[in-house]
């Protein structure tokens, strides 16, 4: 579903960055697939996510923060 949203998104102008943690990388790349957007990319962050603490997860983020900035302000 993240895929269609985004591509609605990018159709009306509004750049995206979609996070998603890298177990789920294949099933992205197949949902982009199916849906035609072949140039789909997610900024991954490593698996599991659940079991980490704030601060950890915080540090995730702080590591991904320059990939998704570029993604919104290309």
């Amino acid at each position: 579903m993240q895929c269609a949203r985004r591509r609605v998104l990018r159709d009306h102008g509004i750049p995206t960055a979609t996070v998603i943690s890298s177990e789920f990388q294949r099933a992205a790349r197949a949902q982009a697939e199916a849906l035609g957007a072949l140039d789909y990319r997610t900024v991954a962050v490593p698996h599991p996510i659940q079991p980490l603490t704030r601060d950890e997860v915080r540090a995730l983020a702080d590591e991904a923060f320059d990939e998704i900035l570029r993604r919104l302000t290309r």
